[in-house]
């Protein structure tokens, strides 16, 4: 089952015991409907689960005593569940969805208490929402018919969850965030606390993981740095005895030296406490900085 699916069958459970509630998520489950040209009142919605049809029919039983049943469809090679209804408050509200332009959603749909918008997000969520897995991205969208709808639920959208976006996709419009917080607060808006969880420990295992992807990046970058100088540190501690130099240096450098060609491996915290007594970090590099300058000098002179 996808992670949209899940999300749906989440918000199916949520209460719409009120009526205008009941009334708020009917009409966003038929938000995405299309009328038909032929047949006065008609509507057709799709739903992506037979649950989710079988919802519908449920709410319209409840509040228009409209008995329907899902018809399964293949559209684009995904099964579909499609509802048919008459129904005149359905296909007035529908209607005005595309002809109206500045009446708002609130006023269209006639929210009666606090829990309505909840409501109709919900119910068109149901419809046309779809959300992606977040162990792989952060994406919820509205996918809807035209661009009047979309504006529409872009304008009540942005008075619950601040900044969503628009795109044209092929024949449909979409409305979309891609903020982790805005989905979570969106989704804790619609009534899906469970999915809103999951997606926050999704979240923080994904921090988690980076957090230590960083940490051995980092690590791994230091050993190679390590590496590098002890290399550089090795060749030119071998010039300096190839060349006969090593034995005019002062006895602390012979020391220094003799220790880096027996522990090529050893970081400088170690190094510097194989001294006996054991020097600082900073006097173990200052001692390393002269070796490499002393055979730096002995290629100069060969040049």
């Amino acid at each position: 089952m996808s992670f949209t699916l899940k999300v749906i069958d989440e918000l199916l459970t949520a209460d719409t015991a009120k009526t205008c509630c009941r009334k708020a998520v009917l009409f966003g489950l038929f938000y995405c409907a299309r009328l038909d040209a032929e047949k006065k009142n008609l509507l057709r919605a799709e739903f992506k689960s037979e649950e989710a049809a079988l919802f519908a029919s449920k709410i319209l039983q409840k509040q228009f005593a409209a008995q329907t049943e899902p018809i399964p469809i293949v559209r684009a090679g995904r099964k579909l569940f499609c509802i048919e209804v008459a129904s005149k408050a359905l296909s007035t509200f529908v209607s005005l969805l595309d002809k109206s332009d500045t009446e708002e959603l609130s006023s269209l749909v006639g929210y009666r208490c606090g829990e309505c918008a909840h409501s109709f997000i919900r119910g068109v969520f149901i419809a046309a929402g779809t959300i992606n897995d977040p162990q792989k991205s952060y994406h919820l969208e509205f996918s809807l018919p035209n661009a009047a709808r979309a504006q529409k639920l872009a304008a009540a959208l942005e008075k619950v969850v601040p900044s969503p976006k628009t795109v044209q996709r092929a024949q449909k419009t979409g409305v979309y965030y891609k903020s982790n917080e805005a989905i979570f607060d969106l989704l804790n808006y619609m009534g899906g606390g469970e999915s809103r969880f999951l997606i926050t420990n999704t979240f923080i295992e994904r921090d988690i993981r980076n957090a230590e992807n960083r940490a051995t990046n980092c690590v791994a970058s230091n050993i190679s740095k390590s590496v590098d100088a002890s290399m550089k540190q090795i060749e030119a501690i071998r010039r300096l005895i190839e060349s006969g130099k090593m034995l005019s240096l002062p006895e602390e450098l012979r020391y220094t030296a003799e220790l880096r060609m027996e522990n090529p491996s050893a970081s400088l915290f170690e190094l510097s406490h194989l001294h006996e007594p054991p020097i600082s970090k900073s006097g173990l590099n200052r001692r390393l900085t002269r070796l490499l300058e002393e055979a730096e000098a002995i290629t100069n002179e060969n040049i």
